[in-house]
């Protein structure tokens, strides 16, 4: 019997999503793009016949997450016509979105599969042309710089953007996005206007009073490619149990997911929800954007987004090893499930008026360097990847990847005695092998808002590593003098929390002693500036009163 397989992917998600800017799109984008492979698909195989339980048994789903649509029959008119009808659906309903499909068919589901992966990958090298086409005449999205195809009360919009502006989708009752956040949250509950307006009725973001700073999250799961490789491997000798082992595989790591934000957004964002009239409560003080089979990306207020992902990371790794372990005893034969799985983040901090787009490259950048960071210092006798994450703050109009701004933004001196200025990646374990632990970096942070320690000096020593070595030792020594008079004991404090991130400290400044790998010295100071500047010092001791009080 020939087995007939259609491979659907959406390419270049959230930059779709992020590129107008303006909150209220992303937020219709979004939930646009998480209907998808939902209530659209569900939508598509109702007009097929193919939604009851009867019809179900023509068709088999390995993947249905993510912007990622894997569909197998035995019926090539089956086959054919979702291909036809599906892509035909999402042209017309989410307009601009460029996505990949490839078809295959074999033996078994996975020959069919192993064909249309191939076509796949070539089909992701070949860029798809965009309607409506640009010509020298055509009037662009100023937002965008797309074609545009309307005009609104906001200027010409792109067919997208007018998309998510003409049917409003940031309106719509469509809320599975939000509820996979919080059960129990509506539309109301979370902000779609990052502006407040005396004349608008949306709920805005509750910033802090003086501070308009965004933390924009992107994390993603460690080991999941080879996890796929592994699996595909083991499913050699027996193809018949592919799509349904897959389907479960993804289901496990969807629900793991899922799981960690909603236990994140308990801890972390719920008790930062201010009470107002009627029994309500201020909105959420973050924006989800996509979350997916292991991918979570989001905007969230500064002084939340590391405690934010420290949570998703720590209860990513526990839901997952629950999920994993419910699927071992249902595929007790398959040896390539591991016991959990671990992931990365990245977090780049920028102001309220920065565009999103600009900063979504950025932040997948971070999320790959702490990744490449925990695999690099991995024990390769053991299979568990550390969760890191690695965080920037923007302060220039443009940047590009991460890497070139470490070297260009971050490192100062000669060729001989050159510093980092960055830590970059930070583990979340509370004993990291190898690596800075993220706790001892926020500890750092408390002890520099403390009254009896100056932040001056620590900006005026970053500044001149960059400018004047000689004279930065001399203000490194006068502040450790006038520390030494007026708070021994929190000296001491900052002194051991720097030794146990950059090891051995030289004598004369806060940088280690010992070069790196990278024939570098390094320093935390930029990394702590930015944990100041967001008001993450601030909001650490708040809630270490909230739970002292509690």
């Amino acid at each position: 019997m020939t087995c007939f397989s259609c491979l659907f992917e959406a390419k270049s998600i959230q930059d779709y999503i992020l590129r107008s800017g303006r909150l209220r799109h992303i937020v219709g984008a979004s939930e646009l793009i998480d209907s998808l492979t939902r209530d659209v698909l569900d939508g598509v195989l109702r007009a097929l016949d193919l939604a009851s339980n009867e019809a179900e048994r023509q068709i088999r789903f390995s993947r249905r997450a993510g912007g990622a649509v894997y569909l197998f029959t035995n019926e090539r008119e089956i086959h054919n016509t979702f291909r036809d009808l599906w892509t035909l659906t999402v042209r017309q309903y989410a307009p601009g979105l460029p996505f990949v499909v490839a078809t295959g068919e074999g033996a078994t589901d996975y020959a069919a599969y192993e064909l249309a992966r191939e076509r796949l990958l070539a089909a992701r090298n070949r860029q798809a042309a965009a309607m409506p086409a640009g010509t020298p005449v055509t009037r662009y999205a100023p937002r965008t710089g797309l074609p545009a195809s309307s005009k609104d009360k906001l200027g010409f919009q792109d067919e997208a953007t007018a998309r998510f502006g003409r049917d409003q989708f940031w309106k719509r009752e469509h809320d599975g996005l939000i509820q996979r956040f919080a059960t129990h949250s509506h539309l109301d509950d979370w902000p779609r206007d990052l502006n407040y307006s005396p004349n608008e009725s949306e709920p805005f973001f509750p910033f802090l009073d003086d501070n308009r700073y965004l933390g924009l999250l992107h994390a993603d799961g460690n080991g999941l490619g080879q996890l796929l490789m592994n699996l595909g491997k083991e499913v050699e000798g027996r193809p018949d149990d592919f799509a349904i082992l897959f389907r479960d595989v993804s289901e496990a790591i969807q629900r793991a997911t899922e799981t960690a934000a909603q236990q994140a957004t308990k801890k972390v964002l719920e008790p930062h929800r201010k009470p107002l009239d009627n029994n309500r409560k201020s909105p959420y003080p973050a924006r989800p954007i996509v979350l997916g089979g292991d991918d979570l990306t989001m905007l969230i207020r500064a002084d939340l987004a590391l405690p934010f992902a420290q949570a998703f990371l720590e209860d990513f790794e526990h839901a997952s090893r629950e999920q994993l372990h419910e699927l071992r005893s249902k595929h007790a034969d398959v040896k390539a499930l591991p016991e959990a799985l671990t992931a990365g983040a990245g977090i780049a901090f920028i102001k309220s008026n920065h565009p999103f787009y600009m900063a979504h490259e950025l932040t997948e950048g971070l999320a790959k360097f702490a990744k490449d960071c925990a695999k690099s210092v991995r024990d390769h006798r053991q299979e568990r990847i550390s969760p890191t994450l690695a965080f920037y703050r923007v302060t220039t109009a443009s940047h590009g990847d991460y890497r070139e701004v470490r070297e260009q933004e971050l490192t100062f001196g000669s060729d001989q005695d050159r510093i980092l200025t960055s830590l970059g990646a930070y583990s979340i374990d509370a004993q990291p092998k190898g690596m800075p632990a993220l706790n001892d970096l926020r500890a750092l942070a408390r002890l520099f808002a403390r009254e009896s320690v100056a932040r001056g000096p620590a900006r005026q020593i970053l500044t001149l590593i960059g400018q004047d070595l000689d004279e930065a030792r001399r203000r490194y020594r006068r502040w450790h003098e006038v520390m030494n008079e007026r708070d021994s004991e929190t000296l001491k404090e900052i002194e051991t929390l720097l030794n146990r991130l950059c090891g051995e400290l030289h004598p004369d400044l806060p940088v280690s002693l010992k070069n790196t790998d990278e024939e570098l010295k390094v320093t935390p100071l930029a990394d702590l500036l930015t944990l100041l500047a967001i008001g993450q010092a601030e909001a650490d001791q708040a809630t270490s009163s909230m739970e002292d009080a509690s």
